[in-house]
């Protein structure tokens, strides 16, 4: 326990749906100690499930690129002076930053020139691209929580403490998990019974399914081409998102296909898990592919602006965080320019017509679980505790 009795209070801002995932996890990890302590700062569904209170809205930090943001600028100034305040205000005994470099690492830094302790949940990706950075993150940022086992080397060397905790989906998600028996899993297994089931999922933001949804569609198209008895099922990241697909589906241009394609809200899990493989935007899903074992197309595409700057400044040879760890192209990748119906069409089909590329792929992804499996909301627990002054019996720090 503490020096004093001053109920424990937590400060998190998370920015998107994988940050609340991370939050809610860290919340249950700490509560399980501590049933009274409190939490605040910026979170969504999954963190206010648990107690935690929001003080905005999380999804203004849902975008990506470089001008993307430019256009909510004034709203998200607002948010991070009113986080600043409230924080500067109720003096949490620590603030964790999930993720959002770009919107958290200049909010840690006021905090902690004020003296209070910041710890940032996911390695910004400084060692990618913009490693200039780094100097920034030191003087921000007490310590780091890194998901991946590489980033903990290279922050040691730039003099930053951190300790390397897994991925909770490691945790959740599993080769071998037993489906829950409900309509939706009974619609996926008779879509199974009548040919491979491809999962598309264009990504959890507007822009990315802009960017997408179309060259996803002609790929569905093409590889029913050549593989007539394929289906389809596609997951909507939200409501959203859900009317956005729909009205896309309703087309007339796609009107032979559309028979062949399930469209589901939400449970993009599920899917993954009964689909024989998955077409997916980059990103933290291509991580939860992995994780169950399942062979996978990436495409990635941004603004034109956007990805002109970022494509001189990256330093990585991968944007799938799979190949990224395995340091391997186990995840066919395919960017920008490189994105057709033509080539990501060959790539799947592929692995319908090569099994064993999907046994080598299934064996790489195997041993990336096993890698990641660390417990990491319990060691995150541990770290955050220990840097608010509260003891805990979790984890031996790494840094």
């Amino acid at each position: 326990m503490s020096d004093y009795d001053k109920p424990l209070l937590i400060g998190i801002v998370a920015g998107e749906a994988s940050g609340d995932l991370l939050g809610a996890g860290l919340i249950r990890a700490i509560k399980a100690q501590y049933p009274e302590a409190e939490f605040i700062g910026l979170g969504g569904t999954q963190m206010q499930a648990e107690g935690f209170k929001t003080l905005g809205d999380m999804e203004l930090l849902s975008v990506m690129g470089l001008v993307e943001p430019l256009k909510r600028l004034p709203q998200l100034l607002t948010l991070r002076r009113r986080l600043l305040a409230h924080f500067l205000d109720s003096q949490p005994d620590v603030v964790v930053a999930i993720d959002s470099p770009d919107f958290n690492l200049p909010l840690e830094r006021k905090l902690k020139s004020h003296g209070i302790p910041t710890c940032h949940y996911v390695c910004p990706s400084v060692w990618a691209w913009r490693q200039g950075r780094v100097k920034g993150i030191r003087k921000s940022v007490d310590h780091i929580l890194a998901l991946l086992p590489f980033e903990v080397d290279f922050l040691k060397k730039h003099d930053i403490k951190a300790t390397f905790v897994g991925h909770p989906l490691a945790e959740q998600l599993s080769f071998d998990a037993p489906v829950v028996e409900f309509d939706l899993s009974q619609q996926l297994a008779f879509l199974k019974q009548q040919g491979p089931l491809l999962c598309v999922m264009p990504g959890s933001r507007n822009s990315e399914v802009q960017q997408l949804m179309d060259v996803f569609v002609e790929t569905i198209a093409a590889c029913l081409q050549r593989q007539p008895n394929m289906r389809f099922v596609i997951p909507a990241a939200s409501d959203a998102l859900y009317t956005t697909l729909e009205t896309r589906l309703s087309e007339p241009d796609i009107h032979l296909i559309r028979q062949r394609i399930l469209l589901t809200r939400g449970d993009s899990q599920l899917c993954m898990q009964m689909s024989d493989l998955i077409l997916l935007a980059s990103g933290t899903a291509t991580l939860e592919a992995a994780l169950l074992g399942k062979p996978m197309v990436v495409a990635y595409r941004l603004a034109p602006f956007s990805y002109a700057v970022i494509s001189r400044l990256v330093t990585v040879d991968y944007v799938a965080l799979p190949n990224l760890l395995t340091d391997k192209a186990y995840v066919q990748e395919f960017i920008q320019h490189d994105i057709s119906a033509d080539t990501l069409s060959r790539a799947l089909l592929s692995y319908i017509e090569q099994p064993a590329l999907v046994v080598e792929v299934k064996n790489a992804f195997r041993q990336l679980h096993d890698q990641l499996a660390q417990n990491a909301s319990e060691k995150a627990a541990t770290v955050v505790l220990s840097l608010a002054g509260f003891t805990s019996a979790g984890a031996n720090d790494d840094s």
